[in-house]
């Protein structure tokens, strides 16, 4: 879809209406804050995505966040602009990585009418067992569907180890999506208790500079992930890696379940589960995470909403 504006453009309509807007990143996350915002009964506020927003500088051109932040800059001293609000991926802001993470940013932060996620991004708000365990069900109908869901919660822990692993690994060879184009549900063990990618034996048959430079990143960060506090891991995962991921896990806990009784059942559940495009997963998850919202958890941009309202 061709952006509707530039960001001199966006900035002159919102100044011409007196509606309060709040301005996200990307089309999902206008979905889901959108739907937020009628769970909360405050469905009168619009939402912009900045997706929808051309950039006009190398660095915004192909940069959501910084659309953002730019227009921030521009217009945070503004009066006209005071019914603009923003909400902006945290990603790797105020984690601190050394001999553990720790997360300099316990509570949501807010600069005057922008805020951040708590997490990485908007889909690490998915990240709780129940939640995301709710939503899988939806998403298969195998047999098997109630046994891998609570083997899956009992793991949840160990994998929120792997993948955060694997984000810092990512991030440090400049390849943020990386494994998921290569990585498939039956590389991953569950072992103990626990599910575990062996790095070192994973495409063990392949040599080339990027699998070589994310293995030698995985194996420095797994010590500094190992002495970290899960809540905190919870929040540094990137969030797309995570929800990739996680539906990978599922699928292996769906072979898990049903293997001793009938393998190539169990293996046609996974593969199948596997293959969920993550568009419908995210709507999953999105649903799920707002029913829990109705029921009264705070686990939200509540600093946003409290702003806004």
């Amino acid at each position: 879809m061709e952006p509707k504006n530039d960001i001199s453009k966006y900035i002159t309509s919102v100044k011409m209406s007196s509606k309060k807007r709040i301005l996200v990143e990307g089309a999902d996350d206008k979905d889901h804050i959108s739907n937020l915002l009628n769970v909360l009964g405050k469905n009168k506020i619009k939402i912009d995505s900045a997706e929808r927003i051309k950039g006009d500088c190398k660095h915004t051109s192909k940069n959501n966040r910084a659309k953002i932040e730019k227009i921030f800059n521009i217009c945070k001293d503004s009066v006209k602009h005071s019914n603009l609000y923003y909400l902006c991926d945290r990603e790797f802001k105020a984690f601190n990585v050394e001999e553990k993470i720790v997360d300099m940013m316990v509570d949501h932060k807010t600069d005057r009418n922008l805020s951040w996620t708590i997490g990485h991004s908007l889909e690490n708000y998915f990240i709780e067992p129940d939640l995301i365990a709710n939503a899988y069900r939806y998403l298969t109908s195998s047999e098997y569907k109630n046994n891998a869901a609570e083997n899956f919660k009992s793991l949840l822990p160990s994998a929120l180890r792997m993948i955060a692993t694997i984000t810092l690994a990512a991030r440090e060879i400049n390849k943020c999506s990386y494994p998921l184009g290569v990585i498939r549900w039956d590389d991953f063990e569950i072992i103990a208790n626990e599910v575990t990618l062996n790095i070192n034996v994973w495409r063990a048959n392949e040599n080339h500079e990027i699998l070589s430079r994310f293995k030698e990143a995985f194996n420095k960060y797994k010590p500094v992930v190992e002495s970290s506090d899960i809540s905190v891991l919870s929040r540094v995962c990137r969030g797309h890696t995570a929800m990739q991921l996680l539906q990978r896990i599922f699928a292996l806990c769906l072979f898990q379940a049903g293997s001793k009784q009938d393998e190539n059942l169990a293996k046609k559940a996974a593969v199948d589960f596997s293959k969920i495009k993550e568009k419908n997963v995210s709507t999953a998850l999105c649903e799920s995470w707002l029913k829990t919202i109705a029921d009264g958890s705070p686990n939200y941009p509540s600093n946003l909403i409290l702003s806004v309202s």
